[in-house]
Parts: structure tokens; C-alpha cells; sequence
């Protein structure tokens, strides 16, 4: 089991980036059901793309299939 995260830098980098972008969308979110249903998919999308990066990673941020 390689955790791809820890041990490359580019693909460390990546996903650091999409976690910002993920965060930014709860920050920014507002607080109508609506509007958070809408934050969470968008955010299954980011953990999506970091599973391609990294899947142990993933995984272990909440990602679902």
C-alpha cells in the first residue's frame, strides 16, 4: 500500500490544491439545505480527483464510490 501523497511531491501539491478548492466551497457556502447538498456533491467530485491522484488517500478524506 503506497500512499502516493507522502512520498511525491507533485502529486502532494495536486491534491493540497483540491482540498483548498474543497474547503473553500463549505467557507464560502450558504447555509440554505439547498446550497450545502449542492457543496457536497461538488466536493465528492474533488475527493474523486484526488482518488485518481491517490486512493488510500482518498478514502481516508470520507470519498464514497
Amino acid at each position: 500500500m503506497e500512499w502516493k501523497y507522502y512520498t511525491n511531491k507533485a502529486i502532494k501539491r495536486k491534491i493540497d490544491h483540491l482540498l483548498f478548492e474543497a474547503a473553500k466551497l463549505f467557507a464560502n457556502c450558504e447555509s440554505t439545505y439547498e446550497a450545502r447538498q449542492e457543496a457536497l456533491k461538488t466536493e465528492q467530485e474533488y475527493l474523486s480527483q484526488i482518488y485518481d491522484l491517490d486512493p488510500h488517500f482518498a478514502e481516508r478524506c470520507g470519498y464514497k464510490r
